[in-house]
């Protein structure tokens, strides 16, 4: 029996996440009304949920499914905790009724492309996978669809951890802790890093945490008893995993030959280091998933390649949505580059995004609301320009780029400034890289 059986449950939100957590609810025999700020048509919405807009609604319920959006500082929050309710994450709410084992995936960086990574060895490995999560599709919405011996991937923010009660994956991975998402914290570094450590807390006996071994806080996280500790980084361990420049290694003895990552960039070494990790904790077939490592494909606006032109090639970085993401693809490349970067103001510190620009001897085209800043503490340290918009930096950078160069979109800063998504906003630069004159 679901504890949301016969209770009254309010959803804040109405995305597609509201929208699937509310779906399961009514389906778990809760009494389900779904609110929002803003009209949304709310497509695919069981007819059972009521829904009200214009202003998100307790009307007594005992439990609250929040959006992400909602950060923890907001008055509504303390409202609910008043009013006795009890706060759920989404994630939470579909990993209770999960049949399946769940891996979930955290941290600053590399979360999509090690999520993908997983999901392409599970495949090779003969699993039934989905992907869910932060990564775009609500875990709700697929989560009894996955039989027992099924894997669900799932890519978790802190903005889905910090509201959990209760979610204990069998496999946690954590790839780094950053500085990002300041604003949603109020710029309590703590709060973020508590949030991802949340990950963790709730893991049972016979759980597995992967964590990065040369972070400095990823890499103390406490884990309860019986969770197994395994460390990741791009030395030649020989305990976990590790990377002596040529093998990827488990316990010392070589594995994966790097060569064959289908991937560039020690970054993306990292990443299949904690994705092999994944599928020895969930106990997979070695072969096969080698063979589904060796057929993973980059995502889109993750180090993406768009097109060459007159010997200069472009390339979409767009999911690099803070200064350490963005550095960590400048330091990938190995050719003269012309960086556009620059998006909404976060206030993140510049420094590794000025370090990977300096270390490169970049060319900086900068846009966006973090612009002036950006060029501020370039003046005098290298080339720098500024542009209005996106595509006027693409054609910008096309004029000053020379052959044997690469142009590279790296904005370091989340998109919402002028866009709706980071995948927005590498779409347009792709575009205006398209209408380039040959």
């Amino acid at each position: 029996m679901s504890r949301y059986e016969g209770q009254k449950v309010a959803v804040w939100g109405a995305a597609r996440s509201g929208i699937a957590a509310a779906n399961l609810l009514v389906r778990l025999g809760a009494s389900v009304v779904l609110s929002d700020l803003k009209e949304n048509p709310c497509e695919g919405l069981d007819a059972r949920v009521s829904t009200v807009f214009g202003q998100n609604v307790l009307e007594g319920a005992r439990y609250v499914v929040l959006s992400p959006g909602i950060p923890p500082h907001a008055a509504i929050i303390q409202q609910a905790r008043d009013a006795g309710a009890t706060l759920v994450s989404e994630i939470e709410l579909a990993a209770e009724v999960a049949k399946a084992p769940i891996v979930a995936i955290t941290g600053t960086d590399g979360k999509s492309t090690t999520t993908e990574m997983i999901r392409s060895i599970c495949r090779g490995a003969g699993k039934q996978t989905v992907v869910v999560g932060n990564i775009g599709t609500p875990m709700c919405e697929k989560v009894l669809d996955v039989k027992s011996d099924g894997v669900i991937v799932a890519e978790v923010s802190a903005f889905q951890l910090w509201s959990c009660g209760r979610f204990a994956p069998k496999v946690a991975v954590v790839t780094n802790i950053a500085d990002d998402h300041a604003e949603y914290f109020e710029n309590d570094k703590s709060a973020y890093i508590a949030a991802k450590k949340r990950v963790l807390d709730d893991m049972g006996p016979g759980g597995t945490a992967i964590l990065r071994a040369d972070d400095e806080i990823a890499s103390q996280f406490e884990t309860p008893k019986g969770v197994e500790r395994v460390y990741f980084d791009a030395t030649p361990r020989t305990e976990g995993f590790g990377f002596d420049g040529e093998w990827l290694l488990r316990d010392g003895k070589k594995i994966f030959k790097a060569e064959d990552i289908p991937v560039p960039g020690e970054h993306n070494v990292l990443n299949a280091l904690s994705a092999l990790a994944a599928g020895y904790a969930l106990g997979l077939d070695e072969e096969g998933m080698f063979e589904g490592l060796k057929a993973f494909r980059n995502l889109p606006h993750r180090l993406e390649f768009v097109r060459e032109r007159r010997g200069v090639r472009y390339i979409d970085d767009s999911k690099a949505t803070n200064p350490h993401a963005s550095a960590v693809g400048i330091l990938a490349l190995k050719a003269p580059l012309y960086v556009i970067t620059g998006g909404y103001e976060k206030g993140l510190s510049l420094d590794p995004l000025l370090d990977a620009l300096i270390a490169t001897k970049a060319h900086v085209i900068v846009t966006g609301a973090t612009a002036e800043r950006i060029e501020r503490e370039l003046s005098g340290r290298l080339p720098c320009v500024k542009a209005r918009d996106l595509p006027t930096a693409v054609q910008m950078a096309a004029e000053m780029a020379e052959p044997g160069s690469v142009v590279l979109l790296s904005p370091a800063a989340s998109s919402y400034d002028c866009f709706k998504s980071y995948g927005e906003r590498g779409m347009v630069f792709q575009q205006a890289v398209r209408d380039l004159a040959e």
